[in-house]
């Protein structure tokens, strides 16, 4: 839904007519404003009555009616917004209020982010609901703090959104225009796209723009639908290409083939590229037929995404450069811990001398982690003392394994790794740009834009500094690769201690706003990738206008681990299936939450994890530790782990 101060003035021009006794509001056939008022039609506020005149509708009227409740609040001074909101309430909007969007797919998508964060308004997007008058401060009562909230206003204008949903209706001139878009990340939708056209876009929920300052556009679900069906170009000017009519007569010829249509009718879809001449729907009329069904019934899909931090790649690299050394010797073994830690720390202390002959002085340009791995270098004359002081080797490959990156084997009392069919990807992805992968970056280009669904400027930007998204706007084919393993790779529960102190203690809000990495403190940068982690594992999902939210099975995982969060590992996928293991061969008791063993029963629950004698007695002490578990008995917070990760599975 888009209302600029254009739109509301046109509904009272048409308020007024209608006061007046005339039973419709006609344009004059040169009337600048047609493509103003055609976005008032498509939005059912006005309908169109033939050739150029116009009324309100009940929406019309009952758009009217909410700001007219907010102009009496804020003559009552009960109301603050700012000077352009001021008169458009008012009914005096200048020439720069005419272009005003009060209303649009990022105020729309920063009232709905707030409703879903409990009422509360993010830090990203307060200037922008202030100013509209849709924001009030109230007194949280449990920090004894002043927030700012949703008001009656904002929550009485996501609701009219979401009842009236627009029309989609597209003619040869905007299908001719859609056609040369880029479907992407950019600043603008096409060359030459004019203003009303865009708006027309935004108008019909084909396109929406990013938080706070609409830099970035990308097209919504039911826009990529619509994009892929316009792909033939060449369409006649003034004709309708593309409407919920054409969308219907699509959907009968798939239900009851092309002997439902006639004649005219097969030729119309032929003629527009939606079906071959055997009557079967061509790749457009696929396209065409997912816009029907996003009519129909859009349902919000739960955000996945995706997180590598370097020293994951590097580990990946090594296990890749294994593997091609096996292949070179037949028979040879996967690495155990001991040999891939040997090949890491080498790797690793190479590469950092590597930057210090690149950069030099430059240094302070690097992030802090990496500032702080120089320094050590330089300090410590030991390698592995150097890589012990940084990272946890242990702690990187069960990252992996939980993000199916990596697979552990059993190879008698050792445990062996090699990369899974996802890892090889990501492997030969990184191969010469060795970078770390963010969650936001790949949200950007992975999460699906329903109705409001807010996208971040900031997370646009990451994509673009992590070449995900091209210089052009497009998405890149490392892009494309990291969005399929968002959606596709299974997840288990996995926590470092760090992830689960901050899992528990959820901060409400981003650690600040979207910053280099070069400026961020070494503390920072952990935190930042703490909550990187945590949203690629689908514990949290930080929002658009900088809050963050604990995901179901964030909720369950924070109950869980709240006594564990001294271990150094309070979730691996080891202890997941020793709990798994338990579980099966236990009996559930109900009322107590816990599933009982009998003594004799451990033999059964070691062979069923698949792990060594001694890793299992490591596994089973530290799932003790968590209180996940008692000496016989899977614990309530082992419960909920298992809860957690079945719904993670849900998820992949």
């Amino acid at each position: 839904m888009l209302l600029t101060g254009a739109h509301v003035t046109a509904l009272r021009e048409l308020a007024r007519s209608e006061e007046a006794g005339q039973a419709a509001y006609e344009l004059a056939e040169d009337d600048h404003r047609a493509l103003t008022y055609r976005a008032l039609e498509l939005q059912g506020l006005a309908v169109l009555e033939l050739p150029r005149s116009y009324r309100l509708t009940y929406a019309g009227r009952e758009a009217l009616q909410l700001l007219e409740e907010m102009h009496r609040d804020w003559q009552a001074g009960a109301l603050e917004l700012d000077e352009r909101g001021q008169r458009l309430l008012a009914g005096e909007p200048g020439r720069k209020e005419q272009d005003w969007r009060f209303l649009g797919s990022d105020v729309l998508a920063a009232l709905q982010a707030a409703e879903y964060a409990g009422g509360r308004i993010g830090p990203v997007t307060e200037t922008l609901l202030r100013a509209r008058g849709l924001a009030e401060e109230a007194t949280d009562p449990l920090h004894k703090t002043t927030v700012l909230r949703l008001n009656r206003h904002g929550r009485a204008w996501l609701d009219f959104a979401r009842r009236y949903r627009p029309h989609l209706e597209i003619d040869g001139e905007l299908a001719n225009a859609i056609q040369r878009m880029i479907p992407g990340y950019s600043g603008r939708p096409a060359p030459g796209l004019s203003g009303d056209f865009i708006d027309l876009l935004e108008a019909m929920e084909l396109i929406t723009w990013s938080l706070p300052d609409g830099q970035y556009y990308a097209l919504t679900t039911l826009g990529e639908a619509v994009y892929e069906a316009l792909r033939k170009g060449g369409y006649a000017l003034g004709a309708v290409v593309l409407d919920e009519a054409m969308l219907k007569l699509l959907a009968l010829l798939v239900d009851r083939g092309r002997e439902s249509l006639t004649a005219d009718q097969s030729e119309q879809l032929q003629g527009l590229g939606f079906m071959d001449p055997d009557g079967r729907l061509t790749p457009a009329g696929e396209a065409a037929l997912r816009a029907y069904a996003l009519l129909q019934s859009e349902r919000p899909v739960s955000v996945r995404t995706f997180a590598l931090t370097e020293a994951e790649v590097e580990v990946l690299l090594v296990l890749q450069q294994l593997g091609a050394v096996r292949q070179e010797t037949a028979g040879s073994p996967p690495p155990d811990l001991e040999r891939l830690r040997r090949e890491l720390v080498e790797r690793l202390a190479e590469r950092y001398r590597e930057i210090v002959a690149r950069y030099g002085r430059r240094l302070e340009e690097r992030s802090a982690l990496k500032r702080r791995a120089l320094e050590l270098l330089e300090e410590l004359r030991s390698r592995d003392e150097w890589f012990d002081s940084l990272w946890n080797l242990e702690e990187l490959v069960a990252s992996l394994e939980a993000l199916a990156l990596v697979r552990a084997e059993r190879d008698g009392e050792r445990t062996l790794y090699r990369l899974t069919a996802y890892g090889q990807r990501v492997a030969e992805e990184q191969q010469g740009q060795v970078r770390a992968i963010s969650a936001t970056a790949v949200k950007a280009v992975s999460m699906a834009l329903t109705r409001w669904t807010g996208l971040a400027t900031s997370w646009v930007e990451r994509a673009r500094e992590e070449g995900l998204v091209g210089s052009g706007g497009g998405v890149t084919r490392a892009g494309r690769l990291y969005a399929w393993l968002a959606e596709h790779c299974p997840r288990q529960p996995m926590l470092t201690r760090q992830e689960a102190e901050v899992l528990v203690n959820l901060p409400e809000t981003e650690p600040g706003p979207f910053v280099s990495e070069y400026q961020a403190s070494l503390e920072t940068e952990r935190l930042a990738w703490a909550l990187d982690k945590l949203e690629a594992h689908g514990l949290i999902e930080r929002l658009a206008d900088g809050q963050i939210v604990r995901t179901e099975a964030g909720r369950l995982l924070a109950r869980a681990v709240a006594g564990a969060t001294k271990l150094a590992h309070p979730i691996t996928p080891r202890i997941v299936r020793l709990l798994e293991a338990m579980r099966q061969v236990g009996t559930l008791y109900v009322k107590e939450r816990k599933v009982r063993l009998q003594p004799e029963q451990w033999k059964e629950v070691e062979r069923l994890t698949g792990l060594g004698p001694q890793e299992f007695i490591e596994t089973r002490h530290v799932a003790r530790m968590g209180h996940y578990i008692g000496e016989v008995t899977l614990n309530e917070a082992g419960l909920e782990v298992l809860e957690a990760a079945a719904l993670l599975q849900q998820r992949s």
